[in-house]
């Protein structure tokens, strides 16, 4: 997975089975839990107020990317709106037959199916996407991405559309399970329905199925999950993601550690006992090497699992400095319960980015008597609930279009749904304009030649991918800790230590793969625990 730093993006939604329940306090990047639950691997988490902190690499260097807006509270970029507002780049597009990208990115039809169509799911009034996530289940919150997603495509059809093409999003539940994902996968594509799929949820769901997508040459796009496999140019060129990958989060957090709590050396970990878990397990070993900093107990729990207790109850006895809590969905809530109560061990607790919204995820303790006060997370999109982001042009459009659709804008996690939605109509609007026009090849070579800044990233971010040299779309994060005042309402969430912009430096999945490599056997040192 990635080597420098994680964000998220996310994020989203877990813990409620009840997707209509859920208005501010159930159940979203990415991380996912995947986002995993990912699942990730999304719901616009919240750190506004990180946007004014100094925007750093993992050294000392300064940001890079797109200009910052003016505005109070931007993203970094002036443009709200997606779409390229350049002229389309020279020789990309269908050229002599082949799909000709930027940095040497070509897709040749020759290697897809006989019976390919370029135009399938695209007419001359409709685009036509699918997407497959929970809907039901202990991961159900996530589904209110697809129901934010929804609410964007709709403004963008009212304004419009891609060329006067609507965009319509089908939706099919898997319960995060990847037998069902790829059941309705394969229903989607031997359907001929459509042109691609978008966000589909989950690690191990995209890995039961993009070995087929791409043999299918069907675009399988902004999969919502921080894995770095999605940014496997050479090997799966019609797979992409969005949000910074879980190996790069957990290298971020062993970084962060060290600057800023240099004397906290022991580690436990709690996994989510997937890719997505293990993405960040390998991401935080292969960062601590040549470190005082040393694993000393590692508990990983299933999908399934009812409950914590087993795993507390041993990561307790660890005696460890920090606990990662390296899962997603209801279990961060159930994690952060769990700690609260601890009478003796009050390790300092750093939480997946998937787990960023406050009303998903931290709200659900008020209830319980509890806050979740001072975890720390990794952040890289603006809060649309922050009074500092009141003013922000996309806040603003988001809150107003979200009142007159019916749909509650505080829901975090509908917000994840727009960011998602933002980079899918951004990548047909500049698919339109290439040589050969609007069709499945050419979203895909969109896809790989993103330079448009999401307008909810926070300042000093940027969203670029670019053909076999950069995979990555988002690559930034800044840390920030819940903070409570009042414990019977939510607190908020302050940035601690630089904002981080990697923005290039990742690669592509080799460059993560060697990374991994060489991380080697030094994993953990600790026993690992299953369930």
């Amino acid at each position: 997975m990635a080597v420098g730093i994680s964000a998220s993006f996310l994020l989203a939604a877990c813990g409620s089975d009840d997707k209509s329940s859920n208005t501010t306090a159930a159940p979203t990047t990415a991380g996912a839990a995947t986002t995993e639950a990912a699942a990730t691997t999304a719901a616009a988490a919240t750190a506004t107020t990180a946007a004014a902190a100094t925007a750093t690499t993992a050294g000392s260097k300064t940001a890079t990317g797109s200009t910052p807006s003016t505005a109070a509270g931007s993203s970094g970029a002036e443009q709200v709106d997606p779409g390229s507002k350049s002229p389309p780049p020279s020789g990309v597009g269908l050229i002599d037959g082949v799909y000709k990208g930027t940095s040497g990115f070509e897709l040749d039809p020759k290697n897809c199916p006989a019976d390919w169509d370029p135009k399938q799911g695209i007419t001359d009034t409709d685009i036509n996407l699918f997407m497959s996530l929970p809907t039901s289940g202990p991961l159900a919150g996530f589904g209110l991405i697809a129901d934010g997603a929804k609410a964007y495509f709709k403004y963008i059809n009212d304004n419009g559309g891609v060329e006067g093409r609507n965009i319509n999003l089908d939706i099919k539940d898997d319960a995060y399970k990847p037998d069902q994902t790829k059941t309705n996968v394969d229903e989607a594509m031997q359907s001929k329905k459509y042109a691609n799929l978008f966000v589909t949820l989950g690690t191990p769901n995209n890995l039961a199925v993009w070995d087929e997508t791409n043999d299918e040459c069907m675009p399988q796009l902004l999969n919502g999950t921080g894995a770095a496999q999605w940014g496997d140019v050479e090997g799966h060129p019609w797979t992409s993601g969005m949000q910074l990958d879980y190996f790069t989060a957990a290298s971020l957090w062993a970084k962060w550690l060290e600057k800023e709590h240099p004397d906290k050396k022991k580690v436990a970990e709690l996994t989510f006992n997937s890719d997505f878990g293990q993405s960040y397990h390998s991401g935080f070993a292969y960062a601590i090497k040549g470190t005082d900093i040393q694993v000393v107990d590692q508990e990983n729990h299933e999908p399934t699992a009812p409950n914590l207790d087993n795993q507390f109850t041993t990561l307790a006895n660890s005696g460890a400095d920090v606990l990662l809590l390296e899962t997603s969905g209801a279990f961060c809530t159930q994690a952060m319960a769990a700690i609260e109560k601890q009478t003796t061990w009050k390790p300092l607790v750093i939480m997946s980015e998937t787990c960023g919204s406050l009303n998903q995820f931290f709200k659900p303790l008020i209830d319980q008597g509890l806050t979740g006060a001072g975890t720390y997370l990794l952040q890289n999109f603006k809060d649309v609930n922050d009074p500092a982001n009141q003013s922000d042009p996309i806040v603003q459009l988001y809150q107003k279009t979200m009142t007159e659709q019916g749909l509650d804008y505080h829901v975090t996690t509908y917000a994840t749904g727009w960011i998602f939605a933002w980079f899918m109509a951004d990548m047909l609007k500049n698919a339109a304009t290439y040589e050969g026009g609007l069709d499945r090849g050419n979203i895909m070579l969109a896809a790989r030649n993103v330079h448009e800044t999401n307008p909810f990233l926070i300042n000093g971010l940027t969203s670029i991918t670019d053909g076999t040299k950069d995979a990555y779309l988002v690559e930034g994060a800044q840390m920030v800790q819940y903070e409570v005042t009042d414990t019977k309402q939510l607190g908020t969430l302050k940035p601690v230590g630089d904002l981080i912009n990697l923005e290039g430096e990742l690669g592509t999945y080799k460059t993560v793969q060697a990374a991994g490599a060489s991380a080697g056997a030094a994993t953990t040192a600790a026993p690992t625990t299953a369930g």
